[in-house]
């Protein structure tokens, strides 16, 4: 038995919606590590978010992350001066940006 693919309507196996052209492509998700989390990375968060501070962005939420001031896409570090608290919605925001 055949059926066809949904989009070029070509004959396909049964139980196969596409054809091997359009069926969709499975993207590659990156560990933490790979995307440039370390230890020190880790280390660092935890120090700065100790003492509960507010966020550096906002001035008014909580800080429960800790942000990049040049992002590891930019060519910045982990390092402790290169990372501020901030609150999720103002780092979630912000992206890759400086």
């Amino acid at each position: 038995m055949f059926s066809t693919c949904s989009i070029c309507r070509t004959l396909t196996p049964y139980g196969v919606s596409r054809c091997p052209t359009h069926k969709p492509r499975r993207h590659h998700v990156k560990t933490r590590q790979q995307r440039g989390y370390t230890e020190e990375y880790l280390t660092n968060r935890r120090i700065i978010l100790k003492d509960d501070p507010i966020c550096s962005i906002c001035l008014r939420r909580k800080a429960t992350t800790a942000d990049h001031i040049v992002p590891l896409s930019k060519g910045g570090t982990n390092k402790l001066n290169n990372l501020r608290p901030a609150c999720l919605p103002c780092n979630s925001g912000r992206g890759n940006r400086t």
